[in-house]
């Protein structure tokens, strides 16, 4: 269970917070939020809206990562696999170990990295702190850089392993739907379909052959 909730905190939580504090310049309920309950206020609404705020801008986040880094993942040589989902449900176990341990990180790094540009340009623009500037955009620019490697490998890693637990689909040509949850697949078999007799063919059974006591060919009655 702790893994689970420990997932979905650094897959979309901690992203939803970054993001969440790129409206705080611009907005002042947004900034009371992160600011916390004042001493003396009994009031628990502030940590819970921005809880929940965090959570529906990291679902938000998530879309844009779908949208970019996803496909841009894709453009450069990580290919999405079609697996064979046929074998699943003897290994969920491990399938889901595979997606706490593999995708979520992936998520997480991506994620952060649409929430940082979006965060730190509103900050830039606005001129919140005289300590942005050249030095700033540099060092955000090699974090940048840091979380996309991160998520490249978080994500080209758990298309290897999830490829080794299920294996790919059989069938040649076939693509799986892109979508947005990182459960790329179509669910295929591996088996080839069995052949349909056309509604009202009869089935012929084919003639044996008569062979001679000196095994020559049959000779026609």
């Amino acid at each position: 269970m702790f893994v689970g909730q420990f997932g979905l905190l650094v897959g979309y939580l901690l992203p939803g917070f970054l993001g969440l504090l790129g409206l705080a310049p611009i907005s002042p309920v947004v900034a009371g939020w992160i600011q916390g309950v004042k001493v003396g206020d009994a009031g628990v609404g502030p940590p819970i809206y921005a809880v929940l705020c965090a959570t529906m801008i990291g679902m938000i986040v998530g879309c844009f990562r779908w949208l970019i880094v996803d496909h841009v993942h894709e453009w450069t040589g990580i290919k999405r696999p079609t697996w064979d989902f046929n074998v699943l449900e003897k290994r969920l176990k491990a399938f889901n170990y595979i997606v706490e341990g593999r995708y979520r990180y992936y998520q997480f790094y991506s994620g952060t990295l649409i929430a940082l540009v979006w965060t730190y340009s509103v900050y830039r623009l606005m001129q919140t702190s005289p300590l942005l500037g050249i030095g700033t955009d540099l060092g955000v620019l090699i974090l940048c850089a840091v979380l996309f490697a991160g998520s490249r490998d978080a994500l080209r890693r758990y298309y290897a392993e999830v490829g080794q637990l299920v294996g790919p689909v059989a069938e040649k040509g076939r693509k799986g739907d892109d979508v947005t949850n990182g459960y790329h697949h179509e669910a295929g078999s591996s088996s080839k379909p069995k052949s349909e007799s056309k509604p009202g063919a009869k089935t012929v059974a084919p003639a044996k052959a008569e062979t001679g006591k000196s095994g020559e060919s049959p000779r026609p009655k």
